[in-house]
């Protein structure tokens, strides 16, 4: 079984093999006739694709003769020196090695030189890599030559040159402009206008010491009509329920008196508490009614149980 496999395997071989060296002489007869007809690059392309199926030094040889009737001289003169270090005979290398001379005075070349040396630099020749620090003359086809330098964190340089049949091409690379990186600043930090927050303290400030002042004055009030009840009382005798006749008309006005001093100390204790209170919510809520630009105006008014706080929240 094993032999079996094995013979299928070579057979298999053999025949692609056999299909592979059948394609490639088509395409090899197909570019002798277009290069007869004078059709170079369709011919070098023929011979290319022969080439690479089936490896030859004669295919190798028409491919080089293609190049150069195409202007391609470089590429000819590759072509020649590989057949004189490669051909199959003598005589073959022989030749080849006379046709790569006879190429190498019109074959361009071209010269890289850096200006600075700069971390990460590539650089391309008509889209080809390269090493940089080699800067000895490398042949190159006749025609547009396009070089291009790039290195991270740098503007690239780009050059668009020629390549003359016979000439040196020298390509100086100046150092590469390093790329400033645009600093994120920041956001500053949001202005914040607290004058409606200020005067909201300040009016519940001047609020509150209105309302301590109107307490104090309740207090002294307070005092005034407990002195004035005092009085009537000595006038009277010590007892206002049995005071004298004739000092009761005396004793009435002092009491009158204490009555009327109770009643502003009642007044200006709520008016003071209710000033208090009244202070102490502006500027407690001074932030949200900032926010919100929400308007107070406490009032104080009086009511049948003492005064009213009111206002618009």
């Amino acid at each position: 079984m094993r032999a079996l496999v094995l013979a299928a395997v070579v057979l298999v071989g053999g025949v692609a093999q056999a299909d592979n060296r059948t394609e490639a002489i088509a395409l090899f007869d197909q570019g002798l006739k277009e290069m007869k007809a004078g059709n170079y690059e369709k011919a070098c392309k023929f011979f290319a694709d022969s080439n690479t199926l089936v490896p030859d030094s004669g295919t190798k040889g028409s491919l080089a003769r293609c190049y150069e009737k195409l202007g391609k001289l470089a590429s000819s003169w590759v072509l020649w020196r590989e057949l004189a270090d490669l051909a199959s005979s003598g005589e073959l290398r022989k030749d080849a090695a006379n046709q790569a001379a006879k190429l190498d005075p019109r074959v361009p070349k071209y010269v890289v030189k850096v200006g600075a040396p700069t971390p990460g630099l590539t650089v391309t020749i008509n889209g080809k890599p390269i090493n940089p620090t080699i800067a000895i003359p490398v042949p190159i086809d006749p025609g547009p030559v396009v070089a291009l330098a790039t290195a991270p964190d740098h503007q690239e340089w780009k050059a668009d040159l020629k390549a003359a049949e016979g000439a040196t091409l020298t390509i100086e690379i100046p150092a590469l402009v390093a790329v400033v990186k645009d600093i994120v600043q920041p956001p500053p930090p949001p202005i914040v206008d607290n004058s409606k927050r200020r005067k909201r303290h300040i009016i519940g400030a001047t609020v509150i010491g209105a309302g301590v002042a109107a307490v104090v004055v309740g207090g002294i009030f307070g005092v005034s009509a407990r002195s004035k009840f005092d009085d009537a009382k000595q006038t009277c005798g010590g007892s206002i329920d049995s005071c004298d006749p004739d000092r009761l008309m005396e004793a009435q006005g002092q009491v009158d008196d204490s009555r009327k001093a109770a009643n502003l100390s009642s007044i200006m204790f709520g008016a003071g508490g209710a000033l208090v209170v009244t202070g102490v919510v502006i500027w407690i809520t001074a932030p949200s009614l900032e926010k919100r630009g929400v308007a107070i105006a406490p009032a104080v008014e009086p009511g049948a149980a003492g005064f009213v706080v009111s206002g618009r929240f």
